[in-house]
């Protein structure tokens, strides 16, 4: 029997608390579909928004002041958004690995005239979704640390800069993103825990000897390369690893994470001592391949294709 109501009012205020649940479903089934497992895996970063108003928005991790250790159970997302005035400004929101979004600092009037928390909130967990932390490895290793000398800061075939005009965050591409998790064979890419989107990352083909090393933020080159010690084999990494366990007496199980840092660190360690600069990479046999509209994705696909066919 359907709802009667009094006057439009009510009527508009249960339409509103009904929109209002809708959204808290909708970031509840993100959060638990693509999120709660992977949490601690959320690579740092600033992504552009797709709401109208926000310009972009970084996610962090809040460091304890008197430990300087990084928060595991809370993700910062700082949103950047312009006042009346078109002045830059912004404010923070907590990401709770309970799966609670919520303002911790005053929303901006100019946004809360056009969205309400729910609508912001789950655009936040959008992007999370976006980023996909299940194919992310967060790693103490510095993957290429140092800025090769005299280097140009420029798209014009040298890499580009961290930072944009007026001293915003470079963000991120987002058919890089894209793009990396539609190679063959991609299985991870591991991500310096720091510097996490804003710095490089080494992408793992399983099967070959072959690796995608990319910084996705606009104006910064990819490598590709045949430069690992041996062919990538995870299942016999983590046959070894389960026999090892089950040898000590553990549960034989091994989980993604054990997984992938034994993967890291046979096969990128190694190569991690030698690179320090995009020029240390490109030494070892790495070819550095700008993304120039329309061709680049074609010529990093060619590149890995040939590479793993040899």
């Amino acid at each position: 029997m359907p709802t009667k109501f009094k006057s439009f009012e009510e009527f508009g205020q249960a339409a509103k608390q009904e929109r209002v649940e809708n959204l808290k479903q909708q970031i509840d089934n993100i959060f638990e579909k693509s999120i709660k497992d992977d949490f601690d895996s959320i690579p740092e970063g600033p992504f552009k928004s797709s709401l109208p108003g926000i310009s972009w928005i970084a996610f962090a991790r809040p460091t304890d002041r008197k430990t300087g250790e990084r928060s595991t159970g809370t993700l910062n997302a700082v949103i950047f958004s312009k006042n009346e005035s078109g002045k830059d400004v912004n404010h923070t929101w907590a990401v709770n690995k309970d799966g609670a979004i919520k303002p911790i600092q005053k929303i901006p009037p100019e946004l809360t005239k056009k969205y309400g928390q729910e609508e912001i909130a789950l655009e936040i967990a959008s992007l999370l979704e976006r980023i996909g932390p299940s194919f992310f490895h967060l790693t103490d290793l510095d993957i290429i640390p140092a800025q090769d000398p005299g280097a140009p800061r420029k798209e014009d075939g040298t890499d580009g800069p961290d930072v944009i005009d007026g001293g915003r965050e470079n963000p991120i591409d987002p058919e890089r993103e894209k793009f990396i998790r539609s190679l063959p064979n991609a299985k991870f890419a591991t991500v310096n825990r720091e510097k996490g989107l804003r710095g490089y990352m080494v992408v793992f083909l399983d099967g070959t000897d072959v690796v995608y090393v990319e910084n996705q933020a606009y104006d910064n080159a990819a490598f590709v390369g045949d430069i690992l010690p041996e062919k990538v084999n995870m299942k016999d990494i983590e046959e070894e690893i389960s026999a090892q366990k089950e040898q000590a007496g553990q549960d034989k199980k091994v989980s993604k994470d054990e997984l992938r840092k034994a993967v890291e660190e046979r096969y990128w360690a190694p190569i991690s001592e030698k690179v320090k600069t995009r020029s240390d990479l490109v030494s070892l046999g790495a070819k550095r391949y700008v993304h120039t509209p329309g061709k680049w994705q074609e010529n990093v696909r060619q590149a890995i294709e040939s590479r793993t066919q040899q």
